[in-house]
């Protein structure tokens, strides 16, 4: 029994998606990364903040 799809244009569009996903995981990176570490720092600072509203110190 064959169960291929007769359908080919199907094919050629899952290859144009995932080219297109490639490529803008590519253009995206550097956004990403730097998302990423300025959110590290963000994430540190806001830790550090309320860490010190539990401790009861000051807050500038």
């Amino acid at each position: 029994m064959d169960t291929r799809s007769k359908n080919r244009s199907g094919v050629g569009l899952s290859l144009v998606a995932i080219a297109l996903a490639v490529i803008s995981l590519v253009y995206c990176a550097s956004f990403a990364v730097d998302f990423f570490v300025n959110g590290w720092e963000r994430l540190g600072a806001a830790v550090d903040y309320f860490g010190r509203i539990v401790r009861g110190g000051t807050i500038q």
